[in-house]
């Protein structure tokens, strides 16, 4: 009797609340007789890791399962609902992968550390042949182990473009508006009359400053727009 192996697939995001950058949604894909080496390597909630250790977890990760990244740009985000975006993200890494494992009817479970109310993703799933359980709940990166892999992916590939920027603008801080050094570095930046491009304006950090974005519901894209 031959013991099918099916998929199953994590999805969180880093950056969600960042000032500075694009906010990174990441999948991970892995065959469930495998989730075992997850634990065996010491795969956890990325926030739980030191970077050097999300470093070297993500090397092994990318060479014995499939992964997406999708980046959500700021200006973007200034625009636009952010739960959208990222479901429109989620949407995005699940093609991807698709195109990786072969169809979706090999994946039992997708995992989704929730981010909001999905609107119209499990029916874009149906249609694309997936059959399984669809999970969505808050914490899944904490209880999850495909869906913290899926957060070292991400977390990885938003610290690498961050340093990126860094180098080419001189960056302070950890790019959060908890961070004070990093609003000083922005506030500094908008006072020389620049409007960097990686910097999110709608973020309640600029509110009272000339550059701040209020966003508008009428202006923004409807989801069924985002999804087609």
């Amino acid at each position: 009797m031959t013991i099918k192996n099916n998929w199953i697939i994590g999805i969180d995001e880093a950056g969600r609340g960042s000032l500075i950058g694009e906010l990174m949604v990441g999948s991970y894909a892995i065959l469930e007789n495998n989730l075992i080496f997850l634990k065996e390597i010491g795969v956890k909630d990325s926030k739980a890791l030191t970077p050097n250790q999300r470093e070297m977890l993500y090397e092994i990760l990318i060479r014995n399962g499939k992964f997406s990244v999708t980046p959500i740009k700021p200006s973007d985000l200034d625009k636009n609902n952010i739960n959208i975006l990222e479901e429109k993200a989620a949407l995005q890494n699940i093609l991807n992968l698709k195109k990786q494992i072969g169809n979706l009817s090999n994946v039992s479970s997708i995992i989704i550390d929730k981010f909001g109310n999905l609107r119209i993703l499990h029916i874009k799933l149906k249609q694309m042949g997936f059959k399984g359980n669809l999970i969505v709940e808050p914490k899944a990166d904490v209880n999850y182990l495909v869906v913290s892999a899926a957060s070292i992916i991400a977390k990885v590939i938003r610290d690498r473009r961050l340093d990126i920027l860094r180098k080419m603008y001189g960056i302070k801080g950890s790019g959060y508006p908890s961070d004070q050094e990093t609003v000083n570095y922005v506030l500094s930046e908008l006072k020389k009359g620049k409007k960097p491009e990686y910097i999110r304006y709608s973020w309640e950090t600029l509110k009272g400053t000339e550059f701040y974005i209020k966003k508008s519901k009428r202006t923004s894209k409807s989801l069924q727009e985002f999804m087609k």
